[in-house]
């Protein structure tokens, strides 16, 4: 199941597919511990990833990225 992203996303409640907007107005946070997807292409103000954090496409960081020790970013396609 798809967590939404404080409003920014929508899901499709008969698949389950989610969609998020191409840009975040705030900074993103990827917790220890967690896995995520984000469809990209993105913008983010400020990424900070402690977890699993997989986006597609497209990345685009406009202030700050932070990747700790545990953390794994994915860029696909």
């Amino acid at each position: 199941m798809a967590r939404l992203l404080k409003g920014e996303a929508t899901t499709v409640p008969s698949t389950g597919l989610a969609e998020n907007m191409t840009t975040l107005g705030y900074n993103y946070k990827q917790e220890a511990g967690k896995s995520t997807l984000l469809c990209g292409a993105i913008t983010i103000p400020s990424l900070t990833v402690n977890g699993n954090l997989n986006v597609t496409t497209q990345l685009n960081v406009t202030t700050d990225l932070d990747i700790g020790s545990a953390g794994t970013l994915n860029i696909i396609g």
